[in-house]
C-alpha cells in the first residue's frame, strides 16, 4: 500500500470531521444513509454511514491508480452510561476528532497507536490481524474516559483490485 491512500483516506476522513464536506442523505436500498464526498488533488473520497451514534458505515478512496474500502461497525455506549460519567456522546466525538486530526496517517490503518492520555482521555488503535499478501487488515479503534470505554470501532480495510 501506498502513502498516497494513506494521506487520501486520512484526508478524506478529516475533511468531512471537519466541515469542509456537505453531508447528504441517500437511499442504499431501505436504508436511509448520510454520505460525504471529498475530492482534491487526484483523490476521490466517499463516506456513507448509518445516522445513529451506533452502528457503522464504508469508506471508499481512490488515490493514484490505488481504490481502497473501508467498512467501520460500533459506537458510543449507551447514552446512560455516558451520562453517567458525566460527559456526552458530542463529548467523545470531539475527541476523537481531535486525536484522528493530531495523529494523521498513524492511526486507522496498519499499525497500532496508543498515544498518551490526556485529561482523563485515553485513545488506542489496535491492528488485530493483517493480510498483506491480499491487501487486508482488521484493527480496533477504542476511546476509554477515566479508564471507562465510551466508544469502539472495529474497521476493515481492504485493497479493491
Amino acid at each position: 500500500m501506498s502513502q498516497k491512500i494513506d494521506k487520501a483516506i486520512t484526508r478524506g476522513l478529516l475533511a468531512g470531521y471537519g466541515g469542509k464536506t456537505k453531508f447528504v442523505s441517500i437511499q442504499r436500498g431501505t436504508f436511509e444513509l448520510k454520505s460525504s464526498r471529498f475530492a482534491d488533488d487526484g483523490i476521490e473520497y466517499i463516506d456513507q454511514w448509518l445516522p445513529e451514534d451506533t452502528g457503522g458505515g464504508q469508506e471508499l478512496v481512490r488515490a493514484g491508480g490505488e481504490k481502497f474500502t473501508r467498512l467501520y461497525a460500533g459506537g458510543l455506549v449507551k447514552p446512560e452510561r455516558l451520562k453517567e460519567l458525566g460527559i456526552t456522546g458530542k463529548d467523545v466525538i470531539q475527541f476523537l476528532i481531535k486525536q484522528i486530526s493530531f495523529l494523521g496517517e498513524k492511526t486507522r490503518l496498519f499499525a497500532d497507536c496508543h498515544p498518551d492520555t490526556q485529561d482523563n482521555w485515553k485513545y488506542d488503535y489496535q491492528l488485530v490481524e493483517s493480510e498483506n499478501e491480499v491487501g487486508v487488515s482488521v484493527g480496533k479503534e477504542t476511546i476509554k474516559y477515566k479508564n471507562n470505554l465510551v466508544f469502539v470501532y472495529y474497521l476493515l480495510l481492504g485493497e479493491v483490485r
